[in-house]
């Protein structure tokens, strides 16, 4: 539909448009509004590249990776129609200019302020490539300038990465030359994530000179010529980003820092920069990962018909309203390019009477915990202390180090490192995945080069997900292999295991959309004839929180709100029947399994117990624990830590507080406005807590 406006559409489905924001060479972005008001901005495709096969079959790639991209600093994809007549994709509005925009109007920003935005398009493109795809047009243009932060926007050139050597659609190179990898100008290497990072570096450049580091008088040949053979003009880039410039800059790709690495620099240039005059910065709340945290089977004060134990799963599918700086340091042991472990400790399996530790995180190279996605899990005989496939120490009870492993230099693609039975611990390699003994010796290894998604066990069984579609089950006895499970044409988005099963939620490769289930046992069979799909009365997406012998639960997020609105629960019976719970209020994307319950909190301390199978809200309390970290569900009581490093039980029964322990400040780091990860509650009575003032310490719970 049209108006006086000529052609531009009145509605694009069900939302309204109200005025045109911008336009380029493919397409239109309109600012549109929901029925109930909310700002959407909804890019459309020009009609004659609409009716291109190629062109479209791009833009059901771009709508499918904005879909699979869930971070603090990109836009969260509320709706598309890549099959429509024009094709559209709709996000979050976000309100602010880009970053070409705002250096045309102002001039180059601070070197402070070009700091921070090189940060947090940093922690963007950690988040993209951790869903295994390479941006490959990250441009000024793609930098939105919010409120509270950069917003990394425009997919439409992604490619997996395992699709990432091909280059050119219909005979054409796609990117913006002034901040192009010379490997997407010649073709001559493989376009891998090192290729986000030299753009990253020509970004930041622009933004503190108002210029490319390549300019050539507007020529594209000629600047595509200067970034193949040619140094970058850096005179003018400030001497404390310089360094960081040049190195993103670097010809060969091997050369350039990794995403990690990149944010410990950034930490450091502003450090610099803070010595000295600097511009307006950006520190808004960060977001980060959910872990899992083995509970036991039994509990009072909840129903006695289930009792649960789970296994979270699955990343967030669509983002609140938070955003953050990742400031992970890279670990100063080891070569960066490839894997390795430092033992220590006796190794000798003793048990010693408990006495309360507590670390400096930065012992393990960790600036920022909150940010940085670290968390431990209970490893039996010890603790397994994680970032991402980057990362995995040991420790012994007494807090005593019993090794330290180092994923390759791409880990953050990977999954994190999980605990086994007997001390093993499941991690990153440079092969793929290795298995490793509780003094840090290589057991066996497994040939994975495509390892991304999270490794589950079942029983005896390991599950890996190695490429979009494609999981791998393996006995741990024997190491052989059990069975495939493939799901052509699509990619998995989450898992969640339990005894011997395993739930698998896919998406469709070309649209990003059709979301299916499917229940597979340890020999990755199929145990339903069809696969389940969301239920018709879902009022949003639905993210997966974990299992149990019962049911499959779900947080419902509503982009209009947007917030977890609702818990659902799917039966793992022959039918699959779906339970929906409405919330007596909207939640924080936090829910966990466990003790007979959902149990939904905030960052604000409220929390909403659920019984999803039927259907019911058990109690929705204030706990008055303020920037509370991810809660730990076990025994009955939820234990979760506030802004101080102070522990508190709260009843699993009505929601009191019934313990609280001691502060541990510790040293808050860049991103201690946000919240920490889920503590660790083993059966011996034992918490480890990681604080938001980067500590690790253990106390008892038991007094």
């Amino acid at each position: 539909m049209t108006n006086d406006r000529g052609t531009e559409p009145e509605r694009l489905g069900e939302y309204v448009v109200e005025r045109r924001l911008g336009s380029g060479g493919m397409g239109v972005v309109y600012l549109a509004r929901t029925v109930g008001g909310r700002a959407l901005a909804v890019k459309v495709v020009r009609p004659e590249y609409a009716r291109d096969p190629g062109f479209r079959a791009r833009f059901r790639r771009e709508v499918a990776a904005a879909r699979r991209v869930s971070g603090a600093f990109t836009a969260p994809v509320v709706d598309a129609d890549p099959e429509g007549d024009p094709p559209w994709l709709a996000t979050l509005y976000v309100p602010g200019g880009s970053l070409t925009d705002r250096v045309d109007r102002d001039g180059p920003l601070a070197p402070g302020e070009a700091t921070r935005v090189g940060a947090q398009l940093a922690e963007a493109l950690r988040d993209i490539h951790r869903c295994g795809l390479v941006h490959r047009d990250l441009k000024p243009g793609n930098v939105l300038l919010a409120e509270d932060g950069v917003r990394l926007i425009d997919f439409g050139i992604s490619r997996a990465l395992s699709d990432s050597h091909r280059l050119t659609e219909d005979g054409a190179v796609l990117g913006s030359p002034p901040f192009m990898a010379p490997e997407q100008l010649t073709g001559g290497a493989e376009v891998t994530v090192a290729a986000d990072v030299f753009a990253l570096g020509a970004v930041v450049a622009y933004a503190v000179t108002g210029r490319s580091p390549f300019e050539s008088g507007g020529d594209p040949l000629a600047v595509a010529y200067r970034v193949v053979h040619e140094e970058p003009d850096l005179d003018d880039v400030p001497d404390g980003l310089r360094e960081l410039v040049t190195r993103c800059l670097a010809k060969d790709p091997e050369q350039r820092p990794d995403v990690a690495e990149l944010l410990r620099m950034a930490v450091e240039a502003d450090s610099r920069e803070r010595a000295g005059p600097g511009g307006p910065a950006y520190w808004p709340e960060p977001v980060r990962e959910q872990r899992s945290v083995p509970l036991p089977d039994t509990a009072p004060g909840v129903p006695a018909r289930r009792r649960r134990r789970w296994t979270a799963a699955g990343v967030a599918a669509a983002v609140l309203a938070v955003a953050g700086v990742g400031v992970w340091l890279a670990a100063p042991w080891g070569d960066g390019g490839g894997g390795g472990q430092v033992a220590t400790g006796e190794g000798d399996g003793r048990a010693a009477p408990f006495s309360p530790w507590e670390k400096d995180l930065r012992d393990f190279g960790v600036l920022d915990a909150a940010t940085g996605g670290f968390s431990c899990d209970d490893a039996g005989s010890g603790l397994l202390c994680t970032s991402g496939g980057e990362l995995s120490v040991l420790l012994h009870p007494d807090g005593e180090e019993r090794f330290r492993h180092r994923g390759p230099r791409d880990a953050v693609l990977g999954p994190a490192g999980i605990p086994g039975e007997d001390g093993t611990v499941y991690t990153r390699s440079d092969k793929g995945l290795v298995a490793l003994d509780a003094d840090g010796e290589e057991l066996w290894e497994i040939d994975a080069p495509e390892l991304m998604g999270t490794l589950r066990t079942l029983d005896d069984t390991l599950v890996l997900q190695n490429g979009d579609s494609t999981l791998r089950f393996y006995r741990t006895d024997d190491r052989e292999q059990a069975g495939t499970w493939e799901a052509p044409g699509r990619y998995v988005t989450a898992t969640a295991a339990h005894g011997d099963r395993l739930l698998v939620e896919t998406r469709d490769d070309a649209s990003g959309g059709d979301p299916q289930l499917m229940l597979l046992d340890a020999a990755a069979r199929p145990l339903w004839s069809l696969p389940v799909t969301p239920p018709p009365e879902a009022a949003g997406m639905l993210d997966l929180i974990g299992m149990d012998g019962e049911a499959a639960y779900f947080q419902e997020f509503d982009p209009e709100v947007p917030a977890i609105t609702a818990v659902l629960a799917l039966g793992l019976g022959a039918t699959g029947e779906w339970t929906r719970t409405e919330l007596p209020q909207p939640s924080d994307p936090r829910g966990v399994l466990g003790d007979g319950a959902v149990f939904m909190s905030s960052v604000g301390g409220q929390v909403t117990a659920v019984d999803a199978l039927e259907g019911e809200v058990m109690w929705d309390e204030d706990t008055g624990v303020r920037t509370a970290s991810a809660p730990t569900v076990t025994n009955g009581s939820l234990y979760l830590s506030d802004a101080e490093g102070r522990l508190y039980a709260v009843s699993a029964r009505d929601g009191s507080v019934t313990w609280r322990g001691e502060p541990h400040p510790g040293s808050p780091g860049l991103g201690s406005d946000g919240w920490a990860p889920a503590p660790v509650v083993t059966d011996e009575g034992v918490a480890y807590v990681v604080t938001l003032g980067n500590t690790l310490y253990a106390t008892s719970i038991d007094d």
